[in-house]
C-alpha cells in the first residue's frame, strides 16, 4: 500500500492520496463550528511549493519522500503550512481526504486544459477516477455542509447584537464576617453575611482604536467597616465595593479615543476616575480585601465620576496624564450654582516612569475643591508616590505613600491625611494563574504616624479561565488609631465569575 500525505491547496487541510485501501466505516463527523475554526486557523497556507526542500519537516529518509517529490514536480498540488512545515504524520478523516482529492482533481484538469496532458498518465487517471468514485458520497456531503455553514454564518451576522460591541460580565459572591471586642464601646456584629454583585459592561468601538464603555451594576455587598453597634464604623476595615442595591444602575459611561499618535483622550459622565486614566500598579497584583490596600488613596482624594482627561506618551517609558473631574456634571439648577465647574471637583495630574515591564514609578498631584453646605467649602492639595518592582516573574514588591492637606472655609474643618502601603505579591503561586499576597498599610486622619496599622493576606485560586476563588484574612490591631480599642479581624471568601 502506497500512502502519503499532502496539503490540499484549496482548503488547506491534509489528505491521503495514492493507491490506497481505506476502511469502509466513515470517520466520525466533525462539529461544524470546530471545522470553521480549523479552516480559519489553517487557511493561510504557505502556498504551492516548487521543491520538497521548502518543507522543513520532510527529509529524504522519509518513506513517502519520493512520492511527495513526484507530486510537487509533476502535478504541483502540494502546499505547506504557514510555518513551512508539512506535518505528514497527522491523522485525518475521510472527509479531509475527499476535500484534498477534489483539489488534486481540479489541478489535473488544469494540466490537461493547458496542453500538458503528457504529465498525466493513463494509470494516474485510472487511479484518480477510482478514488473519485470511492469518495463521491463524502464530496457531496462536504458541499452540503459548506452550504449549511455559509447559511448559518449569514444568520449569525444578521442577528448578532452589534458588529462593534462586546459584552463582558463579572459576578462576585462574598462570604465573610468581622470579629472584634469593643471599638469605642461598640461591639462588632460578627454574623456571617453573604453578598453579591453583578456588572455588565458593553465595550463599543467605532474605529477599532476608540472605546465607548457602558457598564451596569446591581447587587449588595455588606461593608465590613460598618458592622458595629451604635452606628460606629472602622474606615480601615472598609471593603472596596460596599452598599449598592439589587436594581441595575449605570455606574460607568465614558468614551476613549486617540488624538494623534501619542495622546489618548477620556470623556465621561459616570464612573470616570483618575485611576481609569493614569497608569497604576494594577499589573503587579490588584487582588485585595481591604479598600485602602487596593490602591493609593490619592486617586480618591476629590470628586470624580464626570470629567475629561488626556494621557500623553512623552517617550516610550514616560507618560504624562492630566484631567478635570467633577462629582456630577448635571447638578446645576435655577438658583443653584453647582455644576460641572462650580461644584465639587479636582484637577489631577500624574507623571509615570516605566522603563520596563519590571519597574514603574509615578508621582501624583491633585488640587481639590469640595463644596459644602451654605458658604462652606474645603480646598486641598494631595501628593502621592507609587512604585513597584518585579524581582522575578513570581515575586513582586509594590507600594505607595500619599499625603493630603485640606483647608476648610466657612465653618468647614481643616484636616490632614496620610496613607501608605507595601505589598509582597506572588504571581503563579503553587500553580499558573494563581496569585497570593501579603500587604500592610495605614490610612490616617489628623493623628500621629505608625499607630494605625492594617495587615491582610489573600490567595486567589484560578479554578478556570472564568472562575476564581479567593480566601482572605485581615487584622487591624488598633482600630481608629486607639490602643484602647480591641483588634478587628476579618475573614472572607470571594468567588468571581467572569465572561
Amino acid at each position: 500500500m502506497n500512502v502519503l500525505f499532502f496539503r490540499a491547496t484549496s482548503l488547506a487541510v491534509p489528505v491521503l492520496l495514492g493507491a490506497v485501501t481505506l476502511p469502509a466505516a466513515q470517520a466520525e463527523e466533525l462539529n461544524s463550528l470546530a471545522e470553521v475554526q480549523a479552516y480559519a486557523l489553517e487557511g493561510n497556507s504557505m502556498g504551492q511549493v516548487t521543491s520538497v526542500s521548502q518543507l522543513r519537516d520532510v527529509r529524504p529518509t522519509d518513506w513517502a519522500f519520493q512520492a511527495l517529490q513526484s507530486l510537487v514536480e509533476r502535478y504541483g498540488c502540494i502546499a505547506g503550512y504557514p510555518d513551512g512545515t508539512y506535518r505528514g504524520n497527522r491523522a485525518m478523516t475521510r472527509y479531509e481526504f475527499a476535500a484534498g482529492l477534489n483539489a488534486c482533481l481540479d489541478r489535473v484538469n488544469e494540466l490537461i486544459a493547458s496542453a500538458t496532458a503528457d504529465l498525466v498518465t493513463q494509470e494516474d487517471l485510472a487511479v484518480l477516477q477510482r478514488l473519485q468514485e470511492e469518495f463521491q458520497a463524502e464530496l457531496a456531503t462536504l458541499r452540503g455542509r459548506v452550504d449549511a455553514l455559509e447559511a448559518r454564518t449569514s444568520e449569525l451576522e444578521a442577528n448578532q447584537f452589534s458588529t462593534t460591541t462586546k459584552l463582558k460580565g463579572q459576578v462576585i459572591y462574598d462570604l465573610g464576617s468581622v470579629a472584634s471586642g469593643e471599638v469605642n464601646g461598640a461591639d462588632a456584629e460578627d454574623e456571617i453575611t453573604f453578598g453579591g454583585r453583578v456588572r455588565l459592561a458593553m465595550n463599543t468601538s467605532f474605529t477599532g482604536k476608540d472605546l465607548l464603555r457602558t457598564r451596569l451594576q446591581a447587587g449588595v455587598m455588606g461593608n465590613y467597616g460598618s458592622r458595629f453597634e451604635n452606628g460606629e464604623s472602622v474606615p480601615e476595615a472598609d471593603i472596596a465595593w460596599n452598599g449598592g442595591s439589587n436594581n441595575f444602575v449605570m455606574n460607568e459611561l465614558y468614551y476613549i479615543f486617540p488624538l494623534g499618535g501619542r495622546t489618548t483622550v477620556y470623556v465621561g459622565t459616570h464612573g470616570l476616575d483618575p485611576d481609569d486614566v493614569a497608569p497604576t500598579l494594577a499589573t503587579y497584583g490588584a487582588s485585595t480585601l481591604l479598600d485602602f490596600l487596593e490602591d493609593n488613596t490619592v486617586y480618591d482624594a476629590g470628586a470624580s465620576g464626570a470629567g475629561v482627561a488626556a494621557s500623553y506618551q512623552i517617550t516610550e517609558s514616560i507618560n504624562a496624564t492630566a484631567g478635570y473631574f467633577a462629582g456630577t456634571g448635571s447638578a446645576a439648577t435655577a438658583g443653584n450654582d453647582l455644576g460641572f465647574f462650580s461644584g465639587s471637583n479636582q484637577i489631577f495630574s500624574q507623571l509615570t516612569f516605566e522603563p520596563s515591564d519590571k519597574f514603574v514609578l509615578a508621582g501624583t498631584y491633585s488640587r481639590t475643591y469640595d463644596a459644602g453646605a451654605g458658604n462652606s467649602f474645603t480646598t486641598g492639595n494631595t501628593f502621592g508616590v507609587n512604585a513597584a518592582y518585579a524581582f522575578s516573574p513570581k515575586f513582586t514588591l509594590s507600594g505607595w505613600a500619599g499625603w493630603a492637606d485640606y483647608d476648610g472655609k466657612g465653618g468647614a474643618a481643616d484636616s490632614e491625611q496620610v496613607n501608605w502601603a507595601a505589598i509582597l505579591g506572588f504571581p503563579d503561586l503553587f500553580a499558573e494563574g494563581n496569585y497570593g499576597s501579603i500587604g500592610v498599610g495605614e490610612f490616617k486622619n489628623n493623628d500621629d504616624w505608625f499607630d494605625n496599622i492594617a495587615v491582610q493576606a489573600i490567595y486567589k485560586f484560578q479554578v478556570s479561565d472564568n472562575i476564581s476563588v479567593q480566601p482572605g484574612v485581615a487584622w487591624i490591631p488598633e482600630p481608629l488609631g486607639d490602643d484602647d480599642n480591641d483588634s478587628v479581624f476579618i475573614g472572607n471568601v470571594r468567588t468571581v465569575f467572569s465572561f
